[in-house]
């Protein structure tokens, strides 16, 4: 018997009703409810043309960091903020979101967090539409110094539920760059360890570099290529650009390789960046068999993933899904009388 008008409405709405149920879902935070963070420039600043602090002043000086803080939020916000000194995170961008940085050889006089007098957090509430200015204040070093101090302020605010369950929190960062003179240090890294390892369940090996020198190593491009000791075949190269270090600092990088055999290799790295800035670096590495075994097991366990399970799991829905399709179309609900003959 052909389907009439009715059952083919019918079919349609399971077909819906499953697409709505199925189709992966995606969340976007509100971004108008925020706030915004901007830098006071004061007189000592060196180039105008830039958001961030980046002062040239006498040694023992005090220099005010004034940032406005403005609610562009419809309710109350408070907004924390802190003075941080800079590090190199290992995504390879310099951040400012730790209280406590570990410094490779940076006296104590020439860290931007010993610098800050009173207190390095506050916070400030605003209500909506306010602004407020908030103001660090920074002693300049006893002494002449080359190159430069690099830190910032955090800033961080909770802005509550967007109306999808979720608590979205804003963070924003104002660089500080701090200089005695106009005099340029040349960033200076050391290919200080590799270590064979994996992420996410891809083989590689773990660089560390170091930043030895206080200035910033910026626009940093990466290139590195693996050859069996002694001999001239590129087993694995790698490239990425955009990088950045921090001064006195250093960057664990994750460089993906294929899967190495046990041996003995060499790292031959190729670093250029932004004002002349080129090193080029080598160092050797070996691996052993259980590096190796280990990197392989990490593969499998993530290739047996149960894909049964979530096939199991659509199945219930969709069979959830028709069951109560049907059940409302019997009952009456569903385009169509109560009863058929």
């Amino acid at each position: 018997m052909a389907l009439d008008k009715r059952k083919w409405g019918l079919i349609l709405t399971v077909l819906l009703g499953l697409v709505a149920v199925l189709a992966p879902q995606s969340v976007q935070a509100k971004t108008s409810n925020s706030y915004t963070l901007t830098a006071q420039l004061p007189p000592t600043q060196t180039n105008q043309q830039v958001t961030y602090f980046d002062l040239t002043a006498a040694e023992n000086s005090i220099q005010p960091l004034a940032v406005a803080v403005h609610n562009t939020s419809q309710q109350q916000l408070t907004v924390k903020l802190a003075a941080n000194d800079a590090y190199t995170a290992n995504n390879g961008l310099i951040a400012y979101d730790r209280a406590t940085v570990k410094s490779l050889s940076a006296p104590q006089s020439l860290r931007f967090s010993q610098l800050v007098q009173g207190k390095r957090a506050q916070s400030v509430t605003l209500a909506a539409g306010e602004t407020k200015q908030v103001t660090f204040k920074v002693k300049m070093p006893d002494a002449p110094f080359s190159g430069l101090i690099l830190g910032g302020i955090r800033s961080v605010a909770a802005l509550g539920d967007d109306g999808n369950n979720v608590q979205n929190k804003v963070a924003y960062n104002l660089s500080v760059v701090l200089r005695h003179s106009a005099t340029p240090v040349l960033p200076q890294v050391k290919l200080a360890r590799i270590l064979p390892g994996s992420r996410l369940a891809k083989s590689g090996l773990l660089v560390r570099l170091r930043n030895s020198k206080p200035n910033i190593v910026s626009q940093m491009t990466f290139k590195g290529t693996v050859t069996q000791l002694g001999k001239a075949k590129v087993l694995s190269t790698y490239k990425q650009q955009e990088l950045q270090m921090a001064p006195y600092s250093e960057l664990n990088y994750f460089m993906p390789t294929k899967l190495l055999q046990p041996g003995n290799y060499v790292l031959h790295l190729q670093l250029t960046g932004r004002d002349g800035y080129a090193q080029t670096l080598t160092k050797r590495f070996h691996v052993d068999k259980g590096q190796q075994i280990s990197m392989n097991d990490q593969k499998k366990a993530v290739a047996k993933t149960n894909w049964w399970l979530y096939i199991g799991i659509g199945a219930v829905v969709v069979l959830a899904v028709a069951g109560a399709t049907y059940w409302a179309y019997r009952k009456g609900r569903i385009g169509g009388p109560r009863h058929r003959k």
